[in-house]
């Protein structure tokens, strides 16, 4: 249960902000804490290490911890083609270890499959997970995976079979749960938050995604999400997950605000 001692940090975004710099200086403003969402580059991986070390540079008067995130698209593990998933799983298990190198303990991915992937396609693109899990696990790494607003991890039992399957821990994106079809059918972020609360490590915070991330006006529809969140043993990690600087300003300055006012709840 929430206690002040557990409240999550609030990490900026690495891509929302155009350089280093001041990426560092946006985490380093709040909360006595920096906390950094920093996206892998996915045709240079190993370029994760020397940027880390920038942002460490620049933020060694703080309390710093960055996270890391494996951006969707570039090469699919749950492709159709076996030999493309196979690029895919090779190319995984290369982030996990550039992450493991740059010191990182955290990677968020993605698995992109259609909501109409046969059976067999699901069950090796859990297999083929469950090997990047496992490699995290050697090297002190816990693999998470996001669920998408589209496709089959936007179906909530889908996204938790594929996820007993993996052995991998959750990203939960609150917007992509808000706005996928199965929201509009009743299921939405504060029933997905409520299905993953045992397992999640991380939240991307935003209102709803249309093309692109929306943040909100004020917290009224976000905050049934967040108060599971507060509830969820190990989710200590809030990104705001925003592509323009002054949304992601205002919008963490409401969630900062929403933990001062948050009831504090006695462990059990």
């Amino acid at each position: 249960m929430y206690t002040r001692d557990m409240e999550p940090k609030l990490a900026v975004c690495g891509h929302t902000l155009p350089s280093l710099e001041e990426t560092a200086a946006f985490a380093c403003e709040l909360r006595g804490h920096a906390a950094i969402d920093l996206s892998l580059v996915p045709n240079d991986l190993a370029s994760v290490v020397p940027r880390t070390e920038k942002l460490r540079a620049l933020c060694s008067d703080a309390d710093l911890e960055i996270r890391y995130h494996l951006p969707l698209g570039y090469r699919e593990i749950g492709h159709a083609d076996p030999a493309e998933a196979g690029l895919a799983l090779e190319w995984m298990l290369d982030a996990v270890s550039q992450v493991a190198l740059a010191g990182g303990t955290m990677l968020t991915l993605h698995a992109g499959l259609p909501s109409d992937a046969s059976r067999e396609r699901v069950a090796a693109t859990g297999e083929r997970l469950r090997d990047v899990v496992a490699h995290g696990a050697d090297l002190g790494v816990a693999v998470c995976l996001e669920n998408l607003r589209w496709g089959l991890t936007s179906d909530p039992m889908a996204f938790m079979d594929l996820i007993a399957a993996s052995g991998a821990a959750v990203t939960l994106d609150l917007g992509h749960a808000a706005s996928s079809d199965f929201a509009a059918h009743g299921f939405g972020a504060e029933e997905f938050a409520r299905l993953v609360s045992p397992l999640v490590r991380n939240a991307h915070v935003y209102e709803r995604e249309v093309e692109r991330h929306f943040a909100p006006i004020d917290l009224t529809a976000l905050a049934p999400a967040l108060d599971v969140l507060l509830q969820a043993p190990r989710c200590d990690w809030w990104v705001v997950e925003l592509h323009e600087a002054a949304d992601a300003w205002r919008t963490r300055a409401m969630l900062a605000e929403f933990l001062d006012t948050a009831p504090v709840r006695l462990a059990v």
